[in-house]
């Protein structure tokens, strides 16, 4: 569904901090919204700068939603995260928007509406632009070095599967965030799901502050869609309606299907003419607006908490994957080369593991045996491995040594 921005919530605006547990005791899960950052990354940096490699690959969509996701870790360290992402296909809404009838678009200079064919849903989008379609398999590569899971189901939009998602999850007890700056999603927003906009210095929005925002409740967010649209999508609405005159609509009736009814039962409750006029005429097609823009919450996608569980980054990956694209920086900060070999502890070692493992340290290297000089043949001079020994001391036994000495500041 359409991408429109959260640029007019400002209003409402808090700044989200760290959270790690809900009135459950269990952690939120944060949903991305994956298709509504990748274009506001690319448009981000096509309005600053392009970047590329030096072969020509163009890169900076898939730098800034690395950074995204970066910075959405640091902020906020989710114990649960998953990317939603778009099929290409047809979905059910193109099916349903089949029935949409001929649509009428108010007239400035005449003053009167004029009758236009209607195209198809989402017929007015562009085509991806090429060098974006060229990063989308970048993205989903930082995804995958990330161990973030991605989800989607053919025949819906990812809206919708956030919304299923969200109900399911919230469901369980976990507060569910919704990265997200698509203001549909204000519709899914309840005492158990709130939006999360990082490009809005991590603005959140929660029931009152979607009231706040757009003036009207959550569960009205799609009334007011309804009657005003979307362009993006090209589902029409109330023709001559628009954002203001949409919510004062809502406000004033409660719903669309009370604002329709109205206008032919009581007319005179509705003082101008144009909206009259608009809701007496498009009776269905508004109605389908609104079927169009409700967001689905029963796809019949499964899923797995353990999968959305977060998981270091794939260290060999993300060195693979920055590297290939020149990302210096960010190789230098998220993947600088490691030993990723597992650690084993052992907290009461013997004497003689303790003896054995001294033994091992003092062995040369096997692997990367670079010499320091020309002198190759002397041993000294090979790299040796590395060893750390952490040495624990209970609270019992700190406390039997301090009462034990005489002297307490020795």
């Amino acid at each position: 569904m359409g991408g429109v921005g959260l640029g007019i919530l400002k209003p409402a605006m808090t700044t989200a901090k760290k959270t790690t547990d809900t009135s459950s005791g269990k952690p939120p899960i944060y949903l991305l919204d994956s298709m509504a950052f990748i274009f506001r990354a690319y448009h981000a940096m096509q309005r600053q700068r392009p970047m590329s490699t030096r072969t020509g690959v163009p890169t900076a969509a898939t730098y800034v939603f690395v950074n995204m996701i970066n910075k959405l870790r640091k902020d906020f360290a989710p114990e649960y995260l998953a990317a939603v992402y778009d099929l290409s296909g047809p979905v059910f809404r193109d099916e349903r928007a089949r029935d949409m009838k001929a649509t009428q678009k108010w007239n400035v200079k005449t003053q009167q509406f004029d009758t236009v064919e209607y195209a198809g849903y989402k017929a007015n989008r562009t085509e991806m632009p090429a060098d974006l379609t060229q990063q989308l398999p970048f993205i989903r590569r930082a995804l995958e070095a990330f161990r973030i899971p991605i989800l989607s189901y053919e025949g819906f939009e990812a809206d919708d599967v956030i919304g299923t998602l969200s109900c399911k999850l919230s469901a369980l007890g976990h507060h569910v965030f919704v990265v997200s700056s698509d203001k549909d999603m204000m519709q899914l927003v309840n005492a158990d799901v709130s939006i999360l906009n990082p490009t809005k210095d991590n603005l959140v929005l929660d029931p009152a502050g979607v009231e706040a925002a757009l003036g009207v409740a959550p569960e009205r967010v799609i009334d007011v869609m309804a009657l005003r649209g979307d362009a993006i999508d090209n589902i029409p609405g109330a023709p001559g309606i628009g954002d203001k005159g949409s919510v004062e609509l809502v406000q004033q009736f409660g719903s669309v299907e009370a604002a329709l009814d109205a206008a032919v039962a009581t007319p005179d409750a509705i003082k101008r003419k144009t909206y009259r006029e608009s809701l007496q005429n498009n009776r269905d097609n508004i109605l389908l607006s609104k079927e169009l823009v409700t967001i689905h919450t029963a796809v019949p996608i499964e899923f797995s908490l353990d999968e959305m569980r977060t998981q270091p980054p794939d260290a060999a990956a993300c060195r693979d994957l920055f590297s290939e694209l020149e990302f210096t920086t960010l190789l230098k900060e998220l993947a600088p080369a490691a030993d990723t070999t597992p650690l084993n502890y052992n907290l009461r070692p013997t004497d003689a593991e303790v003896a054995a493992l001294l033994t091992a340290a003092r062995e040369p290297a096997t692997s990367d045996r670079v010499p320091h000089s020309s002198r190759a043949s002397q041993r000294d001079e090979w790299e040796v491995k590395g060893l750390a020994i952490a040495i624990f001391e209970d609270a019992q036994a700190l406390a039997e040594e301090t009462a034990a000495e005489p002297d307490a500041e020795a």
